[in-house]
């Protein structure tokens, strides 16, 4: 396998030098390896970004782009390839690279954080620790952190709190949402997204956890009754992340400009994860505006009771259940993620 990810990543490397050297000159040149091009995250703001770099820096940086599913590599892969050199920035989703990078895990638990500005005080705590583990494991430097609207539940009966789920099947993407749903009363089932709305139609499972924006994109308002606002599979969060190799022959001017460029990147995709979390909601449950197809779901809000339901399962079985191979990998995470994530969050164990 890693022979074959760095046949890839060589070329990826040999193609995006061909169109570096086709290219107008920019002071720098960059080779991008961004996430999944099928998203609206991708094809409405990271794309353009990248295409218009040259403009935006006056002509400091250029940058050529390539989404990981273009050039043939898995999610799970991305991290890798910053160590590879065929990419000066590589983005990745940390869900994907939590069994080698599971420090990198500790900022999108879910459950953790209820709403985005709680994740946003959770990313801005842990991002020193992510900044370290980054550079001393893998030998890059973090550009950028930004969240996917929430996972939440897409359900097929009528609920009214998380007493609900009690006894139903439901489809979760992570160990962690499998944990939280077990000691819920669920049956945790993992599935791939494009496989749950047939699963759903057919009984397999009674629900499904995904964003509100691709579950209505997909269809699953259509067989489904209930949607539960209960952050059951976290953010998705992403990160940007730069090659050390690359980062640090860059001069302090440069080093500023780009820094600057990646601000405004993280906080474009930060607020279209907050337009399309609630754009996501109106669609589902029939509300207008609607960017996407109106259905007709039963909101369930999240109460106080399912609230303090959540962050005791988290204490006494989500989080230890990660800190088990975070300590593993870096024998403080405990105490950085005490002082960091829960000490916004409160969570104390």
């Amino acid at each position: 396998m890693l022979n074959r990810l760095a046949s890839t990543a060589l070329a990826a490397s040999l193609m995006l030098t061909a169109a570096i050297a086709t290219a107008p000159a920019a002071d720098v040149n960059m080779r991008v390896l961004g996430w999944y091009g099928n998203q609206k995250q991708s094809t409405d703001v990271e794309r353009p970004f990248w295409k218009n770099l040259d403009a935006a820096t006056k002509g400091q940086f250029s940058a050529n782009f390539r989404t990981v599913d273009e050039i043939g590599l898995k999610g799970f892969e991305s991290l890798r390839t910053l160590q590879s050199g065929a990419f000066d920035v590589v983005s990745f989703q940390i869900s994907f690279v939590g069994g080698e990078a599971p420090v990198l895990m500790g900022v999108d638990i879910p459950g953790v954080a209820f709403d985005f500005d709680e994740q946003r005080k959770v990313v801005d705590a842990y991002r020193p620790v992510m900044e370290a583990n980054l550079s001393e494991k893998f030998g890059g430097k973090l550009l950028a952190v930004w969240p996917f609207p929430f996972q939440i539940l897409y359900c097929k009966n009528a609920m009214t709190s998380l007493d609900d789920l009690k006894g139903q099947k439901v489809r979760v993407a992570g160990n962690l949402s499998s944990e939280l749903v077990k000691q819920l009363g669920g049956a945790a089932v993992t599935l791939a997204g494009p496989e749950v709305y047939q699963a759903l139609m057919q009984g397999v499972v009674d629900c499904g956890v995904t964003g509100s924006q691709y579950g209505n994109s997909n269809g699953w308002y259509e067989v489904t009754k209930s949607l539960d606002t209960a952050p059951i599979g976290g953010t998705g969060v992403v990160l940007h992340v730069a090659r050390k190799g690359f980062w640090e022959k860059l001069t302090p001017a440069q080093q500023a400009t780009l820094t600057a460029q990646m601000k405004e990147l993280e906080t474009k995709l930060w607020a279209m994860a907050v337009e399309g979390h609630e754009d996501g909601i109106r669609c589902n449950t029939g509300e207008k505006p609607c960017d996407g197809k109106l259905g007709k779901m039963s909101l369930v809000k999240l109460t106080d009771a399912d609230k303090s339901r959540i962050q005791t399962i988290l204490k006494d079985n989500v989080i230890p259940i990660w800190l088990k191979d975070c300590e593993a990998a870096n024998p403080t995470c405990k105490a950085d993620w005490a002082k960091t994530v829960g000490a916004v969050t409160g969570i104390k164990f």
